[in-house]
């Protein structure tokens, strides 16, 4: 828990100075530095101020280096001892001290491999590489240590240190002249930046593609990629990014000297400010040097714009080349550097039998030649190439070795698997009993949980026949009930008897229609199933014409050609009458001669009752529900045609209408 608490510290933190960069980001958090309490906070503080220092000054970034790991041997924090001797080494490689560089290197690693910090060891690796590199031109060694690295970084899956040794890599292929290879690692460097999105990284990629065209002396594709750089470089507040990138621009600008000469002295001021012991600033110094000595050289045509920082005397230009160009070969001399060295001796070779002075051209030209061969021999050359392989060497070893550890185990392994396979096939065949057995008792706890719902559905539906059937009867007598409280002067004598007289025949009806459901109910208790029993026809028509008695103004006619009989569930049957009587008395309540028709007949060995009434005719959605198995919505919206057609399947009776429009509707039951 207390280093969750670390860890949610260091992200709001960080979090807090993201949008900070540069020397204002420095000063920030140099200021947070005394208020820090938590120890690992405070040296990670450290670590990211010399980081970036480095791109600012170097000189400040030794002094938090040094700091910095006084700090974590205070704490006795192995790690973070071996992180800020690398930050050490880095910095004397920037100021060209091969030798200090590589003694706190070298320390970093031993640290770092007795903690198995893979992780770090690649960032020294890529490091060492990096000096033997830029102080010594040793490029054999120097590519020796970024496939070491890269191997590391590779197991850890490092997606930022990958990039950074794949440029690397690049660029001693660029200067080996391997301009194919130095593409390749480029070209998969930007593709992983690119998914990272840092602005910096993107840039050494894009600044690294421009190196190789210029290299190339396609300096149009050059332009461009370097462009691209600035760009990032500008945005992230890089100024090594930047200073790096002019001092390359400075080389494809062709024969336009004044723009080349003023893109360097942009570049020196840059280096100045941040290192001016850094091999691109050494670099930086001795082109401006050439450039001033290709003005003497290759003006003859005296097209150059001359003025401040071009002047218009072949002397002093001479003087201004043999400066930088001198001061450069000093820098590297003292840096211990070789290949900014040995080019520089060879351009002021050139420059002083420009001047006549052959004899020191003639040692320097010898110098350069010798230091040329010992630099690009073929040699160095294979050695670099058998860097690169040995490393898918080692990883053919290790699946070798891998394989061989595999086949020393098969035997073993497949009499583990016999085993295996008996006492699964044992597990596997109690299993196969206890699922048969617990298949059994789903098979019968499912049967069970199908009856219960199927009589949770009946119970449902006969709550609704209750309901629906005695809502109409109760309605009317509440009607009649109303009208005899509310106008009791409205009738008079006879009319008053009358009314009573209708009152009570309601009563009646009521009563029945509550007998007959009652006992239906009784008789459904148990398991809610019809009950098939022989019934009359002329009982159910006795039994709705009792059912109507009250309704008055519409006249009942039933007719039957014999003494017919069903064998079906009386109760169900008459709840399917009712409710079509029901509907038949709605449909002509509006016709002024309101008759109702119930028939009964045989036909085709089928006995079958029809209702016939003189009403508009049955809508087209109503007709619909007794056809088919459309849901009931509510009470309100043709529930009692819902009850007709559920019923009527139940004792498997079936339903046809025939309508016609703005005259009847015939409803007929096949039983």
């Amino acid at each position: 828990m207390k280093h969750l608490v670390y860890l949610a510290i260091l992200f709001f933190y960080l979090n807090a100075y993201s949008q900070k960069t540069g020397q204002l980001l420095v000063d920030s958090l140099i200021a947070e530095l005394a208020v820090i309490k938590n120890d690992t906070l405070k040296a990670r503080t450290f670590n990211r101020i010399f980081n970036e220092l480095t791109l600012i000054n170097v000189d400040e970034a030794m002094l938090y280096a040094n700091k910095g790991l006084q700090f974590v041997r205070e704490m006795k924090w192995q790690k973070g001892i071996s992180v800020f001797q690398d930050n050490i080494g880095r910095t004397y490689s920037n100021l060209g001290n091969y030798d200090s560089a590589i003694f706190y290197y070298t320390a970093s690693l031993v640290t770092n491999k007795n903690l198995g910090e893979k992780r770090n060891m690649a960032s020294t690796y890529n490091n060492m590489g990096a000096a033997a590199q830029n102080i010594r031109s040793d490029y054999t060694t120097a590519t020796d240590y970024y496939f070491k690295a890269l191997q590391l970084a590779e197991e850890v899956k490092d997606s930022i240190l990958i990039p950074t040794l794949l440029l690397n890599i690049s660029t001693v292929y660029n200067l080996q002249k391997n301009f194919d290879k130095a593409l390749e690692f480029s070209g998969k460097a930007l593709a992983t930046n690119e998914k990272i999105g840092n602005l910096d990284v993107i840039a050494a990629s894009l600044e690294s593609f421009g190196n190789i065209y210029a290299s190339k002396k396609n300096n149009t594709q050059a332009e461009v990629y370097y462009n691209k750089a600035i760009a990032y470089y500008e945005k992230s507040g890089n100024k090594e990014g930047l200073a790096s990138v002019l001092g390359a621009q400075a080389i494809v600008v062709g024969n336009d000297y004044r723009k080349g000469i003023e893109t360097r002295i942009k570049a020196l001021d840059l280096w100045n400010e941040i290192n001016p012991f850094n091999i691109k600033s050494i670099t930086n110094i001795g082109n401006l040097g050439i450039l001033y000595l290709d003005v003497v050289r290759y003006d003859t045509l005296h097209k150059v714009r001359y003025g401040d920082v071009i002047p218009d005397n072949k002397n002093v230009l001479l003087q201004k080349a043999e400066f930088y160009i001198k001061e450069s070969i000093s820098y590297s001399e003292k840096a211990g550097e070789t290949d900014n060295r040995y080019y520089f001796i060879g351009a002021l070779s050139e420059m002083q039998a420009l001047k006549g002075d052959y004899k020191n051209a003639y040692y320097n030209l010898l110098s350069f030649k010798e230091m040329e061969d010992s630099i690009y021999s073929q040699e160095n050359k294979n050695r670099i190439a058998a860097a690169e392989s040995q490393i898918e060497i080692d990883k053919k070893n290790s699946e070798l070795r891998i394989n061989q550890l595999a086949l020393s185990n098969q035997q073993k392994q497949m009499w583990g698997l016999v085993a295996g396979l008996v006492l699964f096939s044992i597990i596997g065949f109690l299993l196969s009993r206890q699922v048969q057995i617990k298949k059994k008792n789903n098979t019968i706890l499912l049967k069970l949980n199908s009856e219960l719902d199927e009589a949770n559905k009946v119970k449902a539906k006969f709550f609704g026949i209750l309901s629906h059937d005695l809502r109409n009867p109760i309605a009317r007598l509440v009607t009649l009930l109303d009208l005899q409280t509310s106008e009791p002067a409205l009738f008079d004598a006879a009319q008053t008897i009358a009314h009573q007289k209708e009152i009570s025949l309601s009563a009646e009806a009521l009563l029945l229609n509550m007998e007959e459901i009652l006992l239906w109910s009784k008789g459904q208790m148990e398991n809610f199933k019809p009950q098939i029993q022989k019934t009359e026809v002329s009982d159910l028509f006795e039994y709705i014409e009792k059912s109507f008695i009250s309704v008055k103004g519409v006249g009942f006619d039933f007719s039957s050609h014999q003494s017919l009989t069903l064998q079906t569930d009386e109760h169900y049957l008459k709840t399917i009458m009712y409710n079509l009587t029901a509907n038949a008395i709605k449909a002509v309540s509006q016709k002024p001669e309101e008759r109702i028709e119930w028939k009964a007949f045989k036909e085709d060995g089928k006995t079958i009752l029809s209702i016939t009434d003189n009403g508009p005719g049955i809508s087209i959605a109503n007709a619909a529900v007794l056809n088919n198995s459309v849901a009931a919505s509510n009470a309100k919206t043709g529930f009692g045609l819902h009850l007709i057609r559920d019923l009527a399947k139940a004792i498997d009776c079936s339903i046809t209408v025939e309508v016609s429009a703005g005259k009847s509707t015939t409803v007929y039951l096949y039983k």
